[in-house]
């Protein structure tokens, strides 16, 4: 199961694209946000009521996978596709694993993840992968001075470079905790310097007891695939990076495109016509429908991946002088995060922001990124290594 995966979703995102789920299965409900700055600025986005979810993300798997085979779908634990080639029936897979067997398809949607061998075969390539962050999480108890009704979220170069640090809690007094980095930023070694030394979070974990060994994933940031379809292929989720770029979130839009991914499959099997002219609607619809939001929080994300920190301080003090906070406190969608800032833009305040942001960020935007990533400073003993991930 997935335990890399934070399960925190939007609310109304998941209730307009996913199927009901056991109130067991929501280990919390949110009503906003606590943001650090790299040198402790704090902004609050606050609701009165729950606006995120904090999901057991083995619990809704199985639920999810309960759901599918209740109506008909096999499913195959502890196996793996070895091999596929196609065939004048569409394609011929090796499975191997407990049940080593050979199948048979038509069609073949790749919902595998962000390193899925399904779609280099089909010669779609991973053309957004030029922003790439590795994440590492565990699950802890007996936090200090977290309030369960928000998510912290930890800015800075030096502890999460290109990405952030979290803390999610849950109703139990349990938390998910976790940090992204960009490479070549050795993701083991910001994630330890996170829990230790950050100023802010390390104090709220220094009594905790780990749960569960610590798991490491990547996640596209990038954007979309320019292409998610091919000959009886589509590509959905993380293998078609259908990623939220600003906060790495992957279930509603994949809730989303997997829905329209089902629905074109089962009509190009009806129709007997699974060629790529035939299901090319499937990128058509889901670009329709998620395509704006995702170049927008593309762009939000190229501000932040190389900024350094005194420029990202200077956008959270502009924030907060213009109150910002209280243009963000209107925030009612956090999946469609494009079509939110563009009318939220409208007032002054988060106008001025924007604007402000984007000339700090000009530099780190024009420069080369292979040449960005910067190691933190002398004084702090502990550094993200240049190291690769693993």
């Amino acid at each position: 199961m997935p335990s890399h995966c934070s399960g925190h979703v939007g609310i109304s995102g998941f209730r307009k694209f996913g199927p009901p789920v056991p109130k067991a299965i929501i280990e919390n409900e949110i009503k906003g946000a606590v943001l650090f700055s790299p040198g402790g600025r704090e902004l609050l986005i606050h609701k009165p009521s729950a606006v995120t979810w904090v999901l057991n993300r083995a619990e809704l798997d199985r639920h999810l996978a309960n759901l599918a085979t209740n109506r008909g779908a096999e499913l195959h634990l502890g196996s793996r596709v070895e091999s596929l080639k196609r065939d004048e029936d569409g394609f011929l897979l090796n499975i191997s694993g407990s049940n080593k067997r050979a199948i048979s398809c038509r069609m073949l949607i790749d919902a595998s993840g962000c390193s899925s061998s399904i779609s280099r075969y089909a010669g779609l390539s991973h053309s957004k992968m030029d922003m790439l962050v590795n994440s590492a999480q565990f699950n802890v108890e007996n936090l200090s001075n977290v309030d369960s009704d928000f998510v912290e979220v930890y800015f800075g170069q030096r502890y999460a470079p290109g990405f952030f640090g979290w803390i999610i809690p849950r109703r139990d007094g349990t938390a998910k905790v976790g940090i992204a980095a960009r490479a070549p930023a050795n993701v083991r070694e910001c994630f330890k310097r996170f829990v230790t030394k950050h100023p802010i979070a390390s104090p709220k974990l220094r009594h905790t007891r780990t749960l569960a060994p610590t798991v490491y994933h990547p996640i596209p940031i990038g954007g979309a695939s320019n292409r998610t379809f091919a000959d009886s292929i589509l590509v959905v989720g993380d293998a078609a990076s259908q990623v939220k770029p600003t906060t790495g979130g992957g279930i509603v839009f994949g809730l989303a495109c997997g829905r329209i991914a089902g629905e074109t499959a089962a009509k190009a099997i009806e129709s007997r016509k699974t060629s790529d002219n035939e299901i090319a609607s499937y990128e058509t619809r889901w670009r329709k429908l998620l395509g704006f939001d995702l170049k927008a929080m593309t762009w939000l994300r190229r501000l932040l991946y190389n900024l350094p920190d005194p420029e990202l301080d200077s956008i959270f003090r502009v924030s907060q002088e213009l109150k910002a906070d209280q243009v963000l406190n209107r925030t009612s969608d956090i999946d469609f995060q494009g079509r939110t800032l563009f009318s939220l833009a409208r007032d002054p305040r988060l106008l001025i922001t924007f604007l402000s942001a984007s000339f700090l960020s000009a530099p780190s935007l024009l420069a080369p990124r292979a040449g960005n990533y910067r190691e933190p400073r002398d004084d702090f003993p502990e550094t993200c290594s240049r190291q690769p991930n693993y």
